[in-house]
């Protein structure tokens, strides 16, 4: 979908347009009230309370109603009330009742959601789930494009895993152990044929013990005539960072959604490499 932009906005103006915001900014919070109810309301600005209860059933939420329909500008307000995660979860619920009509287009009450969503930059956005439609963590232009070409060309194992991780960190309540541990298993699966071919049960400590002790592992990219950078250092330090990231299996503290996510292009670039001979045996 195209994002309205000023027709006279310098490259600056541009820049900051284009910046990811929180997840309802302060400027689209009317545009989503209004959506929610339009949403919600049945006959004479009431919702039924099927409607309802089937939104506390989907939630594992009480809004506090007694049974019967209720006021629909009543039943948005108790929403905005319980505050932005319950404000999400709801459009969220609301868009995966729909699907793409059999040409393959979006519902316009989808589409009016996903306007507002992407020309305010909100921190979400409208992600496509099969012919259906969930919320997703919106991540910076092009990061998103980077983490699914390294699952294009990366072996389908290794794509399986990191789509996973993709998922978890694009996820309104992301696994972000989930996530690192699948971007871990994407680069087992890159990096195993690779680099011990003969080896069924690949763990990437061991991959990385066989790369340390064989130093002409390199990469196809360019170095100064004095041999820096370090191309097998960098590999290693890669690779060591990605095994050292998951401390939480060993009794540390979860990850944050952003160390998930920096682990997780991490391993794209690793699979990608992997997966495309950028990294190879030197044998000069």
């Amino acid at each position: 979908m195209s994002v309205w932009e000023p027709w006279d906005a310098d490259e600056g103006e541009l820049a900051d347009l284009r910046i990811v915001r929180e997840r309802i900014p302060v400027t689209m919070r009317p545009a989503l009230l209004d959506w929610l109810y339009n949403r919600l309301h049945g006959s004479y600005s009431s919702t039924s309370s099927e409607v309802v209860n089937d939104l506390q059933s989907a939630l594992r939420i009480s809004l506090g109603f007694d049974r019967g329909t209720v006021n629909t500008g009543d039943l948005v307000d108790v929403i905005e009330a319980r505050g932005e995660k319950t404000l999400l979860r709801v459009a969220d619920w609301i868009i995966a009742q729909f699907e793409r009509d059999p040409f393959n287009n979006i519902p316009q009450e989808v589409a009016d959601l996903e306007w507002h969503l992407d020309t305010a930059m909100s921190g979400v956005r409208v992600a496509s789930a099969d012919r259906g439609f969930r919320l997703a963590l919106r991540l910076p232009e092009g990061v998103e494009e980077a983490l699914q070409i390294a699952v294009d060309v990366g072996p389908r194992i290794a794509g399986q895993h990191l789509a996973k991780a993709l998922r978890q960190v694009q996820s309104l309540d992301p696994d972000t152990s989930a996530a690192m541990t699948e971007a871990i298993r994407a680069v087992e699966a890159a990096a195993g044929p690779v680099v011990l071919p003969k080896d069924k049960r690949l763990q990437l400590s061991k991959i990385v013990q066989s790369l340390k002790d064989k130093p002409n592992w390199t990469l196809g990219l360019q170095r100064r005539d004095d041999g820096v950078p370090d191309h097998h250092a960098v590999l290693i330090g890669m690779m060591e960072t990605l095994a050292f990231a998951q401390q939480d299996r060993h009794a540390g503290e979860a990850p944050t959604i952003q160390e998930a996510m920096a682990h997780a292009m991490l391993a794209a670039t690793l699979v990608g490499w992997f997966s495309t001979g950028v990294v190879h045996m030197n044998e000069s």
